[in-house]
C-alpha cells in the first residue's frame, strides 16, 4: 500500500471509536502495555477516539480516555479467587461473581465502540473470567480483535490445567478476529487452534519516541526518515561557511538519482548586516539549482535549542561541513558523540580533530566529484542500510497505515 497523508486516511476511513483491553496499561511497564500505549496514539492522531479499558494504569494523553475496572486486574483479590477456583478445576462463586460483574461493566461500554481490541486475553491465562465475559460480547457484536502476543496453552512455562474452562485460551472463539504480531506466533496459533490468523501485524518501533526526537523534527523528517539520505549542516548562515557548496553537493547528489534532504540549523548572524543578504543570495542559489524542496533552514521553522539540536542530530545520516574557515570545528565532535559519519572540507584545524572515517574532500573538488564519493560512502555503511531497513520495515507509523488501518477498514 502506498504511504497515505492523515487527510487520505481519514478520506477512506470514517472515524471510529476503539476500546483497547488489556489487564494493565501505561504507566505500568511492560512489552505490551508500551505497545498498547503507541497504538492509542497513533489512533487517536488519525482522527479515532480511542479508549483504554484495563485493570491498572492511568491516563498519558488527553485524547485518550483510560478507564480502570479493577477486575480486569489479575492481581486483585477477587481476581485471585476467581482464579484459584478455574486452576482448581471447579470455577465456583468468586468465579461466577467477576463473570456477572464485568458483563454489567462492560456490555453498556461495548454497545458504544464500533471496535474491541484485547490484547493477549484470548490466550494468556491470568483473568479468565475475564476473557469469558469478552468472549460473550465478542459473539454479540462481531467486531473484537485479539490482538496475540503470546500464546500460554502452546508454551510449557505455563503449564495450563487440562479443564474445560481453559478452552476459553486454547480454542479460537466465535466472533473474534486474531492478529499476531509475527509468523512464529502466527506458526503456534495455527498448531494450537487449527486455524490460520486473520493477520500479522509486527511491533513497530517508535522512532522519535525511542530516541527522544522533539515533535518538530520528527515532523520535518517524517516523510523523508525511510527513504531519504538526511545530511545535517549545523552552522549559522555566513559566508565562511561555504553553505552555497552544500547546496551544490545537495544538487549533484539528486542528479546521481539518490534521494537526499539538507538541515541547515543556523539563524542569520545578527551582528553582522550583510547576513540577511547572504541569506537571500542562498535561497536563490537553491531555486536556480532546483533543490530548494531539498532544504531547510531549520532555524525559519522553530528555534534550535539544545534539544532541537540533539534531535537534528538524531535523525541525520551523517554530517555535511564544507567550511572554508573554522577557529575549532566542534560540530565534527559532536557528530562523532552521535556516531555520524562527517564529510568535511580538508581545511586545518578539521583536517587536525577529524576522527578516523572521516571523508574529507577539498573544496577545489568539482560538487558532483564529492557528491560521487558521499554516495560510495554511504553504498558501503552497514550501520546506514541498516536503520533505513528498520525504518523501512518496522516504522510503527508505517505499520499503523499499511496494516492496521485496513483491520479497521474490513470491520466496517
Amino acid at each position: 500500500m502506498a504511504n497515505l497523508s492523515d487527510n487520505q486516511v481519514r478520506g477512506v476511513i470514517r472515524v471510529m471509536k476503539i476500546a483497547i483491553v488489556h489487564y494493565t496499561s501505561w504507566p505500568v511497564i511492560g512489552g505490551v502495555e508500551s505497545v498498547i500505549r503507541q497504538h492509542a496514539l497513533l489512533m487517536a492522531r488519525h482522527g479515532h477516539e480511542v479508549a483504554i479499558w484495563c485493570g491498572e494504569g492511568g491516563a498519558f494523553d488527553q485524547q485518550i480516555q483510560t478507564l480502570v475496572f479493577r477486575e480486569l486486574n489479575s492481581q486483585e483479590s477477587l481476581v485471585r479467587a476467581a482464579q484459584e477456583e478455574a486452576y482448581n478445576g471447579r470455577p465456583g462463586q468468586a468465579y461466577f461473581r467477576l463473570l456477572e460483574t464485568l458483563q454489567k461493566e462492560l456490555s453498556p461500554l461495548f454497545a458504544k465502540f464500533n471496535c474491541i481490541v484485547v490484547h493477549n486475553m484470548f490466550t494468556m491465562p491470568f483473568n479468565l473470567a475475564g476473557t469469558q465475559a469478552l468472549r460473550g460480547l465478542a459473539e454479540e457484536g462481531g467486531k473484537t480483535i485479539a490482538w496475540t502476543h503470546d500464546l500460554a496453552a502452546s508454551n510449557p512455562d505455563y503449564k495450563i490445567p487440562p479443564y474445560r474452562t481453559f478452552d476459553l485460551i486454547r480454542e479460537r472463539q466465535a466472533g473474534v478476529r486474531y492478529v499476531t504480531i509475527s509468523e512464529a506466533r502466527a506458526a503456534e496459533f495455527k498448531n494450537l487452534m487449527a486455524s490460520e490468523v486473520d493477520a500479522i501485524v509486527p511491533n513497530g518501533l517508535d522512532f522519535a519516541g525511542a530516541c527522544t526526537i522533539t515533535p518538530e523534527v520528527a515532523d520535518l523528517v517524517r516523510d523523508d526518515l525511510a527513504t531519504s539520505i538526511i545530511l545535517f549542516y549545523p552552522t549559522r548562515i555566513l559566508p565562511r561557511k561555504n553553505i552555497a557548496f552544500a547546496l551544490q553537493i545537495v544538487g549533484a547528489l539528486r542528479d546521481l538519482g539518490l534521494q537526499v534532504r539538507l538541515l541547515i540549523s543556523g539563524a542569520p548572524d545578527s551582528h553582522n548586516r550583510s547576513s540577511a543578504e547572504h541569506f537571500s543570495g542562498l535561497k536563490r542559489l537553491a531555486t536556480d539549482l532546483q533543490v530548494q524542496a531539498l532544504i531547510s533552514w531549520v532555524n525559519e521553522l522553530f528555534y534550535v535549542d539544545e534539544r532541537q539540536l540533539h534531535s537534528l542530530y538524531m535523525v541525520a545520516d551523517a554530517m555535511l561541513f564544507p567550511s572554508r574557515q573554522e577557529g575549532f570545528g566542534l560540530p565534527l565532535l559532536e557528530a562523532a558523540a552521535h556516531r555520524l559519519p562527517v564529510f568535511c572540507s580538508n581545511i586545518e584545524p578539521l583536517k587536525s580533530i577529524a576522527l578516523s572515517g572521516t571523508l574529507l574532500f577539498d573544496l577545489r573538488d568539482a560538487p558532483r566529484n564529492v557528491a560521487e564519493r558521499i554516495r560510495n560512502a554511504f553504498a558501503q555503511d552497514a550501520i546506514f542500510k541498516r536503520k533505513k531497513q528498520l525504518l523501512r520495515d518496522y516504522s510503527a507509523e508505517r505499520l499503523y497505515l499499511e496494516k492496521i488501518e485496513p483491520i479497521f477498514r474490513d470491520l466496517l
